[in-house]
Formats: C-alpha cells, sequence, structure tokens
C-alpha cells in the first residue's frame, strides 16, 4: 500500500467513525457514506472535456495553436496517449458516467420533430455525480450533457448539486436557435429560455463563468467534483468577434502541410505512439493542391476560426486554474483534460461537391447564413472540413464517428503534484470507463456494485481504476485477459492487450456497414495499416466472439 493510499485510508476512517456520538449516515439505499469533516482532507477533482477536439489540437500534443495553460498543465504532469473514447459525443459521455459500454446503457428515441436526438441514459446505472455525492463530494456541472432531455434524466436529477448544462447534442454557440423554438439550457434544474441568456452569450465564456461562480460559492470544508463540457470547438465554429482575425493567414498552406508538421512536432515531443507514420497513412481528402481557390479559402478560414475556438478554449480554462491557484486549491485538486473522441472531419458550410461527402447536414437546420464573409459569426453553421480533421488525427486512422483510432483515440492530462511528482508520457492503455472508477479511488469510496441503488435497480461497472498504476501500486491497469469493445448496429471493435478486432468498413460506407472482421497489433501498427487477421485466425475469431457475447 502507498503513502497516498495510507493515508487517504486513516483520512476516511477518522472522517466516517471518529470523534462522534452519532452513527454514521447512509446513502438513499441504506448503504454507509462517507462523511466530509472539517479535516477532510481528500483533493477536490476537476475533469475537463473539450468536444471534436483533436488528438495534436494542443501545443503538448504538437499543435502550432496557442495553448499555454493546457500546456503548463500537460508538462507538470502526465500526458496519457492511449485513452480511447467512444466514437462520438453521447458514446463517450455514456461510458465516462456509468463505467460500461456505450451499447448497453443508452436508451435510443427517435428524434424529436424539428429537435435534436432525445437518446438517454438509462437509469438502470449508478452515475458518477450520484457516487460522488454518496462519498461526501459537492458536485458541479457546467457545459454539454447530450445523456437526455426530460424527466430523471437531467443533471439536476442525475447527481449534480449546482448546474448550467446545454442538454442537447450541439448547438448555436451564441444565444441563438438550430433545432426549433425550445429552451435546450437548465441551470439547476430550471429551464432557461435563449431570450433569458446574456446578450453577449458565447458558450465557451458563460460555462467558465458558471464554474466559477459554483467554486466560489463553495462553503463547505468537504471537496468537491467539478465536470466542466465545453462544447468547443464542435461546430457550428464560431467566435465572438474580436476573436474571429486572430489567425488569419495561418493556414493557407493548406492541410497536407498541416497534417505533416502536426505528426513531426508530435513525435520530438513523444506523444506519437510507437510505430505510427505518415508513410503509409492515406488521406481521404483531396490533396490541397487539385482544390481551386475558393475551396481553398472556405477551408482555411475554417481553420482559422477552428484554432481561435481552440485558444479561447485554453485561455477559459486558464480562468479557472488561475482562480484555483488564488485560492490556494490547485496544488489539492486533481485535473483532469480530454477530449471526447477524436477530430471532426464534418464539412457543414465548406461542401463543395467535390471528395467525400462525410459529415454534411441532409437538411441545414432552419436557415443558416454561410456566406464566406459570415463565417464564424451569429447564424453561420461550418465546420472545417476532412482535411483539417485529419491533419489533427493522422497518422491515426480517420476521425470522429468511427471506431479506428483516430476516432476513439484521445489526448488527455491528468495533474496532482502531491503524488505525480515527475511530468511523464504514459502510453498504458485506458479507457474513459475507467474514469469513474479511477475518482472513486481518489475519493475513498467504492461502486455499490449490481443491485438496488436510490429507488433502481443498477447495472455494476466494467471499468478499472488507474489510480493504482498512476501511485505506482500495480504494473498495469487491466489483467492481461480484460477486453474492452465499441458497438454500433452490426459494427464494433475490441481490444484486449495489444490487439484490436474491427470490421467496421472505411469512412464512407456508413457506421454500420459491416466487413470481415480484422485485426491490428496496436503496439507496433497504431495507424492500423496492417491486417494480420490470416494470421491470427483463431484470435480473430475470438475476440470477435467476445465483442458479440459482452460488447454489442
Amino acid at each position: 500500500m502507498g503513502r497516498w493510499t495510507k493515508w487517504l485510508g486513516i483520512t476516511m476512517l477518522v472522517g466516517v467513525f471518529g470523534c462522534t456520538n452519532d452513527s454514521p449516515p447512509t446513502t438513499p439505499d441504506g448503504r454507509t457514506a462517507a462523511v466530509a469533516t472539517p479535516a477532510d482532507a481528500r483533493p477536490n477533482i476537476l475533469l475537463i472535456v473539450a468536444d471534436d477536439l483533436g488528438y495534436t489540437d494542443l501545443g503538448a500534443f504538437g499543435s502550432e495553436i496557442p495553448t499555454p495553460n493546457l500546456d503548463e498543465l500537460a508538462f507538470a504532469g502526465i500526458r496519457l496517449t492511449n485513452l480511447h473514447t467512444g466514437r462520438a459525443c453521447q458514446q463517450t459521455r455514456a461510458m465516462l458516467m456509468s463505467s460500461r459500454g456505450a451499447a448497453s446503457v443508452i436508451e435510443e428515441r427517435p428524434n424529436r420533430p424539428g429537435g435534436p436526438r432525445d437518446n438517454s441514459l438509462t437509469l438502470n446505472v449508478a452515475v458518477l455525480p450520484e457516487l460522488m455525492q454518496d462519498a461526501g463530494y459537492s458536485t458541479y456541472m457546467s457545459g454539454k450533457w447530450d445523456l437526455g432531455m426530460s424527466g430523471d434524466y437531467r443533471p439536476a436529477v442525475r447527481g449534480f448539486d449546482r448546474s448550467f448544462a446545454m442538454l442537447a447534442s450541439a448547438g448555436s454557440h451564441f444565444a441563438d436557435y438550430f433545432w426549433g423554438e425550445e429552451a435546450y439550457y437548465e441551470e439547476h434544474g430550471i429551464p432557461v429560455a435563449l431570450e433569458n441568456l446574456p446578450e453577449d452569450f458565447y458558450s465557451t465564456r458563460v460555462y467558465t463563468d458558471k464554474m466559477l461562480e459554483f467554486l466560489q460559492a463553495h462553503d463547505g470544508d468537504n471537496p468537491w467534483f467539478a465536470y466542466m463540457a465545453y462544447t468547443a470547438p464542435h461546430w457550428p465554429l464560431q467566435l465572438p468577434e474580436d476573436w474571429l482575425d486572430r489567425h488569419a493567414g495561418n493556414y493557407d498552406a493548406g492541410y497536407d502541410v498541416l497534417r505533416t508538421e502536426r505528426a513531426a512536432r508530435a513525435g520530438e515531443l513523444g506523444v506519437i505512439p510507437a510505430g505510427a507514420t505518415l508513410e503509409a497513412y492515406q488521406p481521404l481528402a483531396i490533396p490541397w493542391s487539385e482544390l481551386n481557390t475558393e475551396e481553398q479559402a472556405k477551408f482555411s478560414r475554417a481553420q482559422e476560426i477552428y484554432a481561435g475556438m481552440v485558444e479561447y478554449l485554453d485561455l477559459s480554462i486558464g480562468r479557472v486554474i488561475a482562480y484555483l491557484e488564488d485560492s490556494g486549491q490547485l496544488d489539492t485538486t486533481v485535473i483532469m483534460f480530454m477530449s471526447d473522441h477524436g477530430a471532426s472531419a464534418g464539412q457543414y458550410g465548406v461542401y463543395t461537391g467535390r471528395g467525400p461527402d462525410l459529415g454534411r447536414l441532409p437538411v441545414e437546420p432552419n436557415t443558416p447564413d454561410n456566406r464566406f464573409e459570415n463565417f464564424g459569426r451569429f447564424r453561420s453553421f461550418i465546420d472545417h472540413g476532412i482535411g483539417f480533421g485529419e491533419a489533427a488525427t493522422a497518422p491515426l486512422k480517420y476521425f470522429k464517428g468511427r471506431l479506428a483510432e483516430g476516432g476513439i483515440r484521445a489526448a488527455a492530462i491528468i495533474r496532482y503534484p502531491s503524488v505525480i511528482s515527475e511530468p511523464s508520457i504514459d502510453g498504458t492503455f485506458i479507457t474513459t470507463m475507467d474514469i469513474l472508477p479511477t475518482f472513486l479511488d481518489i475519493a475513498g469510496a467504492e461502486h455499490p456494485g449490481e443491485g438496488p441503488y436510490r429507488g433502481r435497480d443498477i447495472m455494476p461497472i466494467l471499468g478499472k481504476s488507474f489510480w493504482p498504476y498512476l501511485l505506482g501500486e500495480k504494473s498495469a491497469v487491466r489483467d492481461s485477459s480484460d477486453s474492452a469493445g465499441w458497438s454500433t448496429g452490426a459494427t464494433g471493435a475490441v481490444i484486449r492487450g495489444n490487439y484490436k478486432a474491427i470490421n467496421e468498413g472505411p469512412a464512407g460506407m456508413g457506421m454500420s456497414a459491416a466487413v470481415p472482421w480484422r485485426l491490428y497489433d496496436l503496439s507496433v501498427d497504431p495507424g492500423e495499416i496492417n491486417d494480420i487477421s490470416a494470421d491470427h485466425p483463431e484470435l480473430t475469431a475470438e475476440l470477435a466472439a467476445e465483442w458479440e457475447t459482452d460488447w454489442r
């Protein structure tokens, strides 16, 4: 048992059983709860999630975009280079909140007429904020929820003491409608109509303002858990007026040059997985040199705005870090930052009718103003396209929406100097499912297991805590027989040890188009170039059967 674990255990015992004649309090289902005391020295936990951020979009992972605040966290902590997420926003959030595969916990519902999907996270799981409440933590959220828009599925009902949430999967970054005339924002469970948002509303700024408000109002001696789920840099790409030209001209050379430069810098920084190379990489985008002047202008302008959104995100996170430092909480807070999946390759507003037609809305929401001169402004609805999406994921294969490594491997950072005293880069395989049990470990708490919980029956978790591994108490996060899987209809992927089996077809076939199972050794081929299923037919069949049984 390590120094931190011993100390944490003593703290928990004192907190629950020390210096009181009262019986220990219980959770709603009758279990003994952890108690926060004035001497509660457990760390706060801050989880920051970016939306659609590519693997190399931070300076510490190879980007040219200025991200000094996140870079400082990265170079003082651990850069995690093998975190696997869901293929898209909702899948990752379901894995994060439930510690299970997304296919087993998402209740699918048809799109609401004139509105976004209303898929919801089943009530048959104990979600992360509920469990942190049970452990004696105050719980706060600002940003994107995407796990249910009504009734008991909303964040205010699922464990957050205070919250300002966008319930939908996406929306304008300004106070504007894109999906019907409904309010998709809630504050502490109360709907907030768009007309009641600040006149100068910009999502990244307001999510930051709200979280700072919650943290500044925290008046207990107990620790807090804060979940900041930004919607940047998710489409539609938009910025405040005075930020629109911040990166003007920076991407005139195009996405082919950027892809090469990013991969080179990431390699120098040591964050590209061993074996990944551009030599065999096959981009889907039309070569930049074959685009006409108008096409180049559209794509480069969209990427300028995208870069500004990333820089603005970093500046906003810096505001929270500055508050923690000024209030003496920075070094007593476990900070984890991650993207929710690979980079977006959407072509909303920039598709030219040539090349792969991926990520283009079949019906434009309302009537966006996508004139070139309005890019990034109010009522525009654009993304940066396949070429710049690939530039942020290469040499990993593909991008958001796919089960290839470029879709489900994300950049991540964790900082906590009390136990992570030496900065490092770690390539151990972990998944978004592992975050819930890790945070419970930090809080000195346990998942209640399968059975009754808060008046409903819940399923067990499947994730593994990586906290003992980071503390040096274990040599691995998973046993060699443990697997993790992903599912999209008839297609899926499963990873066990170094091996990944996948039956998803090429990009452009549709996410549910299945092909024969392929097998890759990610330890030498993270770019998924060399299919070795013919050399290992038994292993391929075994992993495919495991996916069918455990992860579909």
